[in-house]
């Protein structure tokens, strides 16, 4: 059936625009806030008077667990009046209860770099997965935020490969089987299946159709099956990680699949890349091959031949993934991942000392800080407020690394602040407050930017020690970020 398009002239384009534009005005007159339309908040035209290089927020009204956004006035057009440090201290100040424990914390206003709120910002604390927001800004200063990372099969051609001589497989008659290898490419997020969301994710599913159909092409129908993941070195457990986060972090690896929990089993593997070789091997008998024996761990060979191949999301994405749920395993191999493009073994040392190289170049690194891995399991980690805080100012001013401004959780949104965020002494920040959470058993952080009810772009990092009550805890940081929110900054 032949489709017809309707056509509108430039006038009657310009006639629906102005009437558009007109009821939404007029709604934003009758009611006295901003309206949400299909591309976000709508923000004045003095929006363009903020600092350049900086994502404008688009908060999501429909995200998990959020209900809105509420109380978020639209911005108005910056204040040429310096900030007023007093007035935002005190704003803080009045929060009661005072938060328990070891409190380090700054806030920076991102245009003037005029510092807003100090307390013991040099203290070396422990980060909990506020450490993640590092570890990422460091990897957007080390790829393209449009990287992406490759999962292949590659052919040998013979049965002498390890792979085959290991499995113990019997040459059929009249020919002997393919060697093949599944080659990790450290994908966080090569999923058994295919995705059925956006972003789409590889999967060792598409990755096995489309060996068994170059196979086939090519007269083959029976091969031995090995596993390649060497692209990471070193130990797969980090030595500062408790026995106990088993259940949190999966032994890190260049190859997996479900990361380490094929079809959600939610019991992580130790040995995840032969798991991920299992399940590949079981999708390719699935698609008519043969795979004789048992997968074993071999290396591919500088000369062997892709069969079939398959890319990960975007470096982008997958950041954005780990970052939303706070996600230890994942942040790992993307750390491992920053290592390599930074010249460093892909080890939890190497990326350590990558992550340290990214930090001095932003000048963001504090002398007595700690790095033991890169999504602040360990309680060895120590960082400061300001190493927080300047690294944030960094990435938002740079283009390569800005888009970190959109991949952490807002406030009474997404991600883990989704479900903060909810008393009335918190309000103000729902929307507003871009910022990566840190919860560890007497640790809780919260570092990340927020656009301020005069305008202001302001940048600030809370890291709280040795808190009994982690409840508590949170309300006094949601609290002191939602008295940023709301402040009026100017005297």
């Amino acid at each position: 059936m032949a489709k017809h398009r309707w056509r509108l002239t430039q006038s009657a384009r310009f006639l629906i625009l102005t009437l558009v534009l007109a009821v939404l005005a007029g709604a934003s007159a009758i009611w006295g806030k901003p309206v949400m339309t299909a591309v976000g908040l709508m923000r004045p035209s003095s929006a363009s008077t903020l600092p350049s290089g900086l994502y404008s927020p688009t908060p999501d009204a429909g995200g998990p667990g959020g209900n809105g956004v509420v109380g978020a006035a639209t911005p108005q057009p910056i204040s040429s009046v310096p900030a007023d440090p007093a007035r935002v201290a005190a704003r803080i100040a009045a929060i009661k209860p005072a938060p328990s424990g070891t409190l380090g914390g700054v806030a920076v206003d991102l245009s003037s770099g005029t510092t807003l709120y100090s307390r013991d910002p040099g203290a070396m604390l422990i980060p909990a997965s506020n450490l993640k927001v590092l570890t990422g800004i460091a990897l957007l200063d080390a790829v393209d935020a449009g990287t992406r990372f490759t999962t292949k099969v590659v052919r040998s051609g013979g049965s002498s490969s390890p792979a085959a001589a290991a499995s113990g497989s019997t040459p059929a008659s009249g020919g002997t089987p393919v060697a093949l290898t599944l080659v990790g490419g450290g994908d966080p997020y090569l999923q058994s299946v295919p995705s059925t969301a956006y972003p789409e994710f590889a999967s060792t599913l598409n990755l096995a159709r489309s060996t068994a159909a170059a196979l086939k092409k090519q007269g083959v129908s029976s091969v031995t099956l090995g596993y390649d993941a060497s692209l990471f070195s070193g130990p797969n457990w980090n030595p500062g990680w408790s026995a106990s986060y088993a259940d949190q972090v999966t032994h890190i690896s260049a190859l997996w699949v479900d990361e380490g929990m094929p079809g959600g089993s939610g019991a992580r593997s130790t040995t995840p890349a032969l798991q991920a070789a299992q399940v590949f091997a079981g999708q390719l008998r699935a698609a008519g091959i043969t795979v004789s024996g048992t997968p074993a761990a071999t290396k591919a060979a500088s000369g062997d031949s892709t069969v079939a191949a398959v890319q990960s999301a975007t470096a982008e994405d997958l950041l954005k993934r780990a970052l939303l749920s706070s996600d230890n395993a994942a942040t790992e191999v993307l750390s491992h991942q920053m290592a390599i493009a930074t010249g460093k073994p892909a080890t939890f040392a190497g990326a350590a000392a990558a992550l340290q190289q990214h930090l001095t170049r932003m000048g963001a690194w504090g002398p007595g800080a700690v790095i033991q891995d890169g999504c602040g399991l360990s309680r060895g980690n120590r960082v400061s407020a300001t190493m927080l805080e300047r690294a944030w100012r960094y990435a938002l001013r740079t283009s390569r690394t800005e888009p970190i401004a959109d991949l952490v959780p807002v406030a009474g949104v997404s991600g883990s602040l989704s479900a903060r965020f909810q008393s009335p002494g918190e309000v103000a920040g729902r929307g507003l407050v871009h910022a990566k959470t840190g919860s560890l058993t007497g640790v809780s952080a919260l570092s990340g930017w927020v656009r301020t009810a005069d305008g202001r772009v302001v940048v600030a990092a809370l890291i709280l020690n040795n808190s009994a009550d982690p409840t508590a805890a949170h309300t006094w940081l949601d609290s002191a970020w939602s008295a940023l929110a709301a402040c009026g900054c100017t005297p």
